[in-house]
């Protein structure tokens, strides 16, 4: 019987294809609706020119794997592409980047997760994000099979909406160290990712993401209350303010630093996996936050998720 390869981190979730569209002619439209209090609008009917356009490769999972990889760890990723050319570009990104491809699924029936990610007046946060998520809707506990997930680390984040609880029953199975960012889809479900927490060895989510938890804006307060649920680690970010975090006994913050912004997309992921890779590595919180802030803030002045994302060195591991 072949022996399964021991990897130091395996990220779950997924992967897609980006077009980043860069235009000049979109207008920001302020509205009294406090759920949608700006609008991206264009012409009816015109012919809308791109300044600039790049194509990348993204998804939580992926930007995850390459960030492991690019760190020194041993990385794999579990996830699904389709059966056409952006499944291949994703899965030559990930032989370019020395992440194992050993357990990507190739979906003949259904095409690639593929996103088109507008910005205009070349401002990086006036942004939207067209998502097609095809095949990472049809990642299944199938695709986690048990005795090919050797690695002490597993990093899971956003899941399909129908089966995200099965692939977290096997997920948790495993009973190795885990660290959740859960998508839109798990927060809309509240009650249901609840009793997964005791579980969870890093629970990572950004401010406004923590306040589905308890409609609180004091971070303190967001940390308390999720540490309640049962993680050993809760982590906050906070966007340009920097990030939090909470371990039961004593409350941690990192500001954030100060970088000229080209991008915003990807910089939670490299933030979560450049600090989960200095817990592997041995680091405390302290110096995990740091990795975190540092990882961000080179991916904050790059166009795309994974172009700026640092090496060992760059680190300082």
């Amino acid at each position: 019987m072949k022996k399964t390869t021991k990897f130091d981190v395996i990220a779950i979730g997924g992967a897609t294809r980006d077009i980043l569209f860069y235009s000049k002619e979109g207008e920001l439209i302020s509205t009294g609706n406090m759920t949608k209090q700006k609008l991206l609008a264009f012409e009816y009917g015109a012919k809308i020119s791109a300044d600039r356009i790049y194509f990348d490769c993204g998804g939580g999972a992926s930007n995850a794997a390459v960030s492991f990889a690019k760190l020194g760890l041993k990385s794999a990723i579990v996830c699904r592409v389709g059966h056409d050319d952006n499944g291949l570009a994703i899965i030559k990104n990930f032989k370019e980047n020395k992440v194992d491809t050993t357990l990507v699924k190739v979906d003949a029936k259904v095409n690639t997760g593929f996103s088109v990610i507008l910005t205009v007046n070349n401002e990086a946060k006036e942004h939207v994000a067209f998502l097609y998520r095809g095949a990472n809707d049809e990642l299944s506990k199938k695709d986690l099979s048990a005795g090919k997930l050797n690695a002490d680390w597993f990093y899971v984040t956003s899941l399909p909406k129908d089966n995200w609880e099965e692939i977290m029953d096997e997920v948790v199975k495993s009973k190795k160290n885990i660290v959740w960012n859960p998508g839109a889809k798990q927060l809309a479900e509240l009650p249901k990712l609840k009793k997964y927490l005791p579980h969870i060895k890093i629970f990572m989510v950004n401010h406004e993401e923590a306040m589905e938890f308890r409609k609180l804006k004091d971070i303190k307060g967001l940390l308390t209350h999720i540490f309640s649920l049962g993680p050993k680690l809760v982590v906050i970010t906070d966007g340009k303010r920097g990030a939090y975090a909470y371990d039961g006994k004593k409350y941690y913050f990192i500001r954030a630093k100060s970088t000229k912004a080209v991008n915003t997309i990807g910089v939670g992921d490299a933030f979560g996996s450049a600090l989960t890779s200095a817990f592997i590595c041995g680091k405390n919180i302290k110096e995990s936050l740091e990795w975190g802030i540092k990882n961000s803030a080179s991916v904050v002045g790059h166009i795309g998720a994974q172009k700026g994302l640092l090496n060992s060195k760059q680190i300082g591991r």
